[in-house]
């Protein structure tokens, strides 16, 4: 397909994304079984202290137990943080929750994974969009970090560790996406090294309890090697990806949420397979795009879209995902929602006529909620789409 091109390190600069205080706090991971295809495992009882340090990190309640959250600006902090949530949560989150609802877009049955390219850490938009999917599979440029304990901190680092993820946290979902260059200066920030933080920081806000973070390299055939529990990473020290084993209130079923620090580029991707070669071998998927620069729009990166085409029952979208003219000549049956009727300055070329025009014939309701670039202008747009 014809695309425009960008320099790459313009195109990058927008996207779309410790130990407890106590010997209590502080079990020995269990062994599990990694999951095959779409199931989870279930056996893995949950671990008070990764528990206890995302709650610490998101401000709230459950982590109180560190003797750093008696200080005054950790208290400072969490009173912050409630007030910016019970707002997120009211003018985004409840919207999104009750669209999801009522517009029923899933198919029955569907894939249990979700498979979200280029979100750096954004578990929160994963989560509200796709609550039944028990498997969250997210792509980014940005390290995956490690934890630490929030007691062995001096006060100014501690301060700093605090703005840096409120920031990180809060400010995209105003702005409408997350971008990928702040990640990156933000993700290098001392002990904020990485999405770990801000997947724990929003499983903690869905009060959630942690039940395993391992981390893990692949290797060729996409098979995972050199495998550390959370306890045992540390600063310093890298691997490709991890995964975090969660369960949400009112239910006993273990939920993952895995990162791949990884470039999906095809020059990448030729090089080291390995992560094409895993995500190849869990099977079928549901896609989640947004905010991801138009990076679908160029044969830079035509092998994960054909992995997307290929391996996709159902995809939700808004403009900067698969091209719309793609969609619909390789078998999606598509459903316009919201509006579309321009493209921020800085993504002009990947304006797409055709889909305006079918916007324009279509008249979809607007939607409830402002996401994606197009939130500046008071606009939002998704595409639904399903392998026919």
């Amino acid at each position: 397909m014809k695309i425009s091109i960008l320099p790459l390190a313009l195109l990058l600069g927008v996207a779309s994304c410790g130990n407890g205080s106590s010997k209590k706090q502080t079990p020995q991971d269990t062994g599990r079984k990694a999951p095959k295809n779409q199931k989870v495992s279930a056996s893995a009882p949950s671990d008070s202290a990764y528990t206890h340090f995302s709650h610490f990190i998101a401000g709230s309640e459950g982590g109180k137990g560190y003797k750093a959250a008696a200080q005054a600006d950790w208290k400072a902090y969490s009173e912050q943080n409630a007030a910016k949530w019970k707002e997120l949560q009211t003018k985004i989150g409840a919207p999104i929750e009750q669209w999801v609802k009522s517009a029923a877009l899933e198919k029955n049955p569907e894939p249990g994974t979700l498979f979200y390219p280029f979100a750096g850490g954004d578990y929160y938009y994963a989560h509200m969009f796709f609550p039944k999917q028990d498997t969250v599979i997210m792509i980014g440029l940005e390290p995956g970090g490690s934890i630490f304990n929030p007691d062995t901190l001096g006060a100014g680092k501690r301060t700093a560790y605090y703005e840096s993820l409120q920031k990180s946290m809060f400010f995209p979902h105003w702005l409408g996406f997350f971008r990928t260059k702040s990640m990156a200066v933000d993700f290098n920030r001392g002990v904020l090294n990485g999405t770990l933080h801000t997947v724990l920081f929003y499983l903690a806000r869905f009060d959630a309890k942690i039940h395993y973070i391992e981390h893990f390299d692949l290797d060729k055939t996409g098979k995972e090697i050199n495998k550390l529990n959370g306890r045992e990473m540390r600063r310093g020290t890298t691997r490709t990806a991890y995964r975090v084993g969660y369960s949400l209130p009112g239910s006993d079923k273990v939920k993952e949420v895995m990162y791949f620090s990884y470039d999906a580029s095809n020059q990448n991707l030729a090089a080291k397979p390995h992560l094409l070669n895993w995500l190849k071998s869990r099977g079928k998927v549901v896609t989640f795009f947004k905010a991801a620069s138009y990076l679908m729009h160029y044969d830079m990166f035509s092998t994960m879209r054909e992995f997307v085409n290929k391996y996709t029952v159902r995809l939700l979208q808004d403009d900067s995902g698969l091209p719309y003219k793609f969609m619909q000549n390789n078998g999606f049956e598509v459903k316009l929602l919201g509006q579309y009727t321009r493209t921020i300055a800085l993504f002009a070329n990947e304006f797409q006529p055709e889909l305006k025009k079918a916007y324009a014939a279509a008249k979809p309701a607007v939607l409830p909620f402002m996401i994606g670039y197009n939130a500046e202008f008071r606009e939002c747009n998704l595409q639904s789409a399903v392998k026919k």
